[in-house]
């Protein structure tokens, strides 16, 4: 079978924030529908407080209105409960099962890049791509031990952010210029931002 990540390089952008979209989005649909269909699991959700706010809107886009209301109806009977029974609590605690399979996820790739990192192979591949996004880039950097595979590391980082720099050069003067002449560098915003900070919602983790 082959490897995720490797069907990552494909793409533009951080090859684990790639996957962690698409693995975020699929989950999400899966979930929301669930949330309506199953009693088990909607109440899962309702016990975990909900979502966080950033997955709380995005599943909103997700559902439909009725879907909406269902879930958000089942959190206020909750905390109504709460207030009744007298065991409110002043801090609001969301263990968020989006964030929760989304750690996981990334984990495993993760994990996954560090094992692809030693194959000549995908060593190519990644050379050819937009590299790590710089949260992804310092776990990885962070965690490994070898010297030839972390100067490796580095030198593929600087070549692309220069490559990028170079993207962004390209755009704005062709802006300024009013040329319509633009070519791949039009989204080199977007992955500048993806560089430097990670994909949407992605939160930074320590070592």
């Amino acid at each position: 079978m082959e490897s995720s990540l490797r069907v990552a390089t494909e793409y533009r952008g951080c090859l684990i924030c790639h996957m962690l979209d698409k693995d975020e989005y699929d989950f999400m649909a899966q979930l929301q529908y669930q949330t309506i269909k199953k009693e088990k699991v909607r109440q899962d959700v309702v016990s975990s407080n909900g979502y966080c706010n950033f997955h709380f809107h995005q599943m909103a886009r997700l559902a439909s209105p009725v879907g909406n209301a269902v879930l958000t109806k089942d959190l206020i009977d909750a905390e109504i409960k709460e207030f009744e029974r007298d065991s409110f609590g002043p801090t609001l605690r969301i263990d968020c099962p989006v964030c929760r399979h989304t750690e996981k996820r990334e984990d495993f790739y993760l994990e996954e890049f560090k094992a692809l990192l030693k194959e000549r192979s995908f060593q190519k591949e990644y050379e050819g791509t937009d590299g790590l996004c710089s949260l992804h880039f310092r776990n990885i950097l962070n965690s490994t031990d070898e010297k030839e595979l972390c100067q490796f590391l580095l030198t593929t980082q600087v070549m692309h952010l220069k490559s990028l720099r170079m993207e962004l050069e390209t755009f704005i003067s062709k802006v300024r210029s009013t040329s319509r002449d633009i070519g791949v560098e039009k989204n080199s915003w977007l992955i500048a931002i993806e560089k430097w900070v990670g994909k949407r919602g992605l939160r930074i983790r320590t070592q």
